[in-house]
């Protein structure tokens, strides 16, 4: 990561593109073909450490780019792909010769997306797509997107490749600037073997793909929170105030203390979340939401108090990476679902025990 994928940030931070070179680097070096050995959900563990080391590298929406690439458009076509067309899609994607996105989200539609009006539609022997698809992320970088679309029977999921795709305004997004988060037009006549997920099963094998995005997001969160922390720590060692370190000072060093710990034990339970989930071959959505919601919570308190422990360097653009690690960890609170929609898949699963209230409980 520091050495190939790194190098790539600057530049496309100013100019607020995606690297096609970041997933080309990756898939040459196996990374992707390694993380997807196995079951249903390939290796977990790998998944975990490849997106807390992007995090941890600093990279920003590169990472969040390859993540999604890699957690959210694979795991639907490793599941879904039942032709020719699909699976080689699959390996180029593995391979990191293609670069993939998904897009879901549209003008009146963000959390809801059983309301999508992106239409899937007969023509002949193949299928109509047609629609405007509004926050799609590295939209403008991607050879192909998976789009969520609406048909008569349900929603589907249609692979659409890059002729079909058209940008019709670039974001100009407050963080993850290398991520190229673009609205597009969708307008494409496909065969009918691009139809990944036949309509009426679109909602749910959309779910599946978003567990491995909630579990990378919450992953690369803690893995910029790491960076964040360490940089923070050091400088409080290294400073002087008052002709003592800033680490000498109670009330510094014990909010320090505080969200080191905090850091540490969300990152504990990420760990033993993905190894239970692993041996268990089931990632139960509930969980994932909450490690997501956490994770991506404690980002934004963290991020805030690391750039206020360097003072006014902390606030710069040039002298610290810690304001923008601020801004970019912002997004993850609605990226992958926002805080609201995590926290309702968590109370969903709530089960009352009425024996252990009664026993407790006098009414």
């Amino acid at each position: 990561m520091t050495d190939r994928i790194a190098p790539l940030l600057p530049a496309a931070e100013r100019d607020r593109t995606f690297p096609r070179a970041a997933v080309t680097a990756c898939g040459a070096a196996g990374l992707f073909t390694e993380r997807w050995t196995g079951g249903i959900h390939g290796d977990l563990g790998r998944s975990v450490l490849l997106s807390e080391e992007m995090g941890r590298a600093g990279l920003g929406g590169i990472g969040v780019g390859i993540g999604l690439h890699l957690e959210a458009a694979v795991p639907l076509l490793r599941r879904y792909a039942t032709t020719d067309h699909a699976r080689a899609l699959l390996g180029q994607a593995l391979d990191g010769d293609i670069t993939c996105c998904v897009a879901t989200s549209e003008q009146n539609v963000g959390s809801d997306l059983a309301a999508v009006e992106t239409r899937l539609t007969p023509k002949g022997s193949q299928w109509q797509v047609h629609g405007t698809k509004w926050y799609v992320s590295p939209g403008a970088a991607a050879d192909t997107a998976l789009v969520l679309c609406r048909h008569t029977d349900g929603p589907a999921i249609v692979i659409v490749p890059r002729d079909g795709l058209h940008t019709v305004k670039r974001w100009t997004t407050t963080g993850m600037r290398s991520l190229e988060t673009v609205c597009l037009s969708v307008d494409a006549t496909v065969p009918d073997e691009a139809v990944l997920v036949r309509p009426g099963a679109g909602l749910a094998a959309m779910g599946h793909g978003l567990l491995h995005e909630r579990l990378a997001l919450a992953a690369q969160t803690l893995g910029a929170l790491d960076l964040a922390m360490t940089l923070a720590i050091t400088h409080l060692k290294r400073r002087r105030q008052f002709g003592t370190p800033l680490h000498r000072h109670q009330a510094l060093r014990l909010r320090a203390a505080d969200l080191h710990s905090q850091v540490r034990i969300t990152r504990l339970g990420l760990y033993a979340a993905a190894t239970e989930w692993s041996a268990n071959g089931h990632v139960p959505p509930a969980e994932a939401a909450a490690l997501k919601v956490t994770a991506a919570r404690l980002g934004e308190q963290v991020t805030s108090e690391c750039v206020h422990l360097f003072g006014g360097r902390g606030y710069t653009e040039d002298a610290t990476p810690l304001e923008r690690l601020w801004r970019d960890l912002k997004v993850t609170r609605l990226g992958g679902g926002s805080d609201e929609m995590m926290w309702e898949l968590v109370a969903a699963g709530f089960r009352p025990d009425h024996a252990l209230y009664e026993h407790w409980i006098t009414d």
